[in-house]
C-alpha cells in the first residue's frame, strides 16, 4: 500500500465535484467549517457555478479539476464536494499516469467509489468518508468528521458498533475494499475492477430495490468474488424498497443469504453510508482489522 502524505496543520485542501454539483449553501458553509480549524481551502476551478445538468460540469472540467488537484504540490489534501453521478466518466478524461500518481488523501463516497477503486487498483490508500457536503451538515466536531480527518493526519483510528442481526462473529486482518455495491456492480470487468482475494468487502447502498440488491449480490457469489474474500462489512442500505411484488427480504437479509455458505467474519451495521446520522469513515486499499464478537460488538481498526 502506498500510504498517502499526512495532512500537516494548515495544510491546504482542495475541494473537487467529480459528479453532481453541490449547492452554494452546502458549499460554503463546509469551507468556513474547514477553515475554522485551521485549514487553507482551494475550490477548484470548475466546482462553483458550472453546472451541466446532472454533472458538476463538463466530463473534461472535472478531470482537470481532479488532475490539477492531484498534481500540484501545494495541495495536501481532497475532499469531494459531494456524489451523484458522473465519476466513471470523469475519470475515462483522467490520464492513468496522474491517478497512480495521487499522494494525497482523496475523501468521498457512494459516486466516489469509482476513485476508491481506482486508486485500490494502483495500490494506493484513500478515505471513505463525509464530503463537504456532509461536513456542511453533520459540523466539523462531528465523530465522523473528526475521526476522517484523524485518518488524513496520519492518527490510528478504530470504530466501535454494535453487531447487527446476521452478523457472524470472527476476526480477521486484509485489505479493505469496495464502497457502494451499485458501483462495485457497475464496474465489474472493468480495469479498476475489486481484487477480492483475502480482502475485506465493505458495501452500503441508497435506494435501491430489494431484488436489485440480490442481483448484485448473486453476480458476485456466481463470479467467485464472495468465496475469495477475507471478511465482509455491511454498511447502510438506506431506504430501501419492494417492487409490486415484495421480494419478501430486506437488504440485510438478503446480503446474508449471499454469504452463508462462507465462514468468514461478517459485520452488519456499519454506521457508513448515506444515512443522514453518521458517516464513519473506513481507510480503503490499506490494512484493516475487523472484529465481530458474539456478544454483539463489533470494532475496524486502522492502523
Amino acid at each position: 500500500m502506498n500510504k498517502p502524505k499526512n495532512l500537516p496543520d494548515g495544510g491546504r485542501i482542495a475541494i473537487v465535484a467529480p459528479s453532481g454539483a453541490i449547492a452554494p449553501e452546502y458549499l460554503d458553509k463546509g469551507i468556513a467549517l474547514i477553515q475554522s480549524k485551521g485549514y487553507s481551502v482551494e475550490v477548484m476551478p470548475h466546482v462553483r457555478d458550472c453546472r451541466t445538468g446532472v454533472f458538476a460540469a463538463t466530463d473534461a472540467q472535472r478531470a482537470s479539476d481532479m488532475e490539477e488537484a492531484i498534481l500540484r504540490d501545494d495541495i495536501d489534501a481532497i475532499i469531494c464536494a459531494r456524489g451523484g453521478y458522473g465519476a466513471v466518466r470523469t475519470i475515462q478524461h483522467m490520464k492513468k499516469s496522474v491517478v497512480q500518481r495521487c499522494d494525497k488523501w482523496l475523501v468521498g463516497f457512494s459516486d466516489i467509489t469509482v476513485f476508491h477503486s481506482a486508486l485500490t487498483h494502483y495500490g494506493i490508500a484513500s478515505i471513505h468518508g463525509p464530503m463537504l457536503k456532509h461536513i456542511a451538515v453533520h459540523g466539523i466536531d462531528s465523530d465522523d468528521v473528526k475521526k476522517t480527518f484523524d485518518l488524513m493526519r496520519g492518527k490510528k483510528v478504530s470504530v466501535s458498533c454494535e453487531s447487527a442481526q446476521y452478523s457472524r462473529s470472527g476476526k480477521v486482518s486484509g485489505k479493505l475494499i469496495g464502497g457502494n455495491l451499485s458501483l462495485i456492480y457497475s464496474l465489474r470487468r472493468t480495469a479498476i475492477d475489486i481484487a477480492p482475494k483475502g480482502a475485506i468487502l465493505f458495501i452500503e447502498d441508497l435506494s435501491e430495490y430489494n431484488y436489485h440488491i440480490d442481483r448484485m449480490m448473486q453476480n458476485l457469489k456466481y463470479s467467485g468474488v464472495l468465496s475469495k474474500l477475507g471478511g465482509l462489512i455491511v454498511g447502510q442500505m438506506t431506504d430501501m424498497k419492494d417492487g409490486a411484488t415484495a421480494f419478501g427480504s430486506d437488504a440485510y437479509a438478503i446480503i446474508a443469504d449471499a454469504v452463508a455458505q462462507y465462514d468468514y467474519p461478517v459485520l452488519m451495521g456499519y454506521p457508513a453510508g448515506h444515512a443522514d446520522e453518521v458517516n464513519m469513515p473506513l481507510r480503503m486499499g490499506g490494512e484493516a482489522t475487523l472484529r465481530v464478537d458474539a456478544k454483539g460488538q463489533s470494532s475496524l481498526t486502522f492502523a
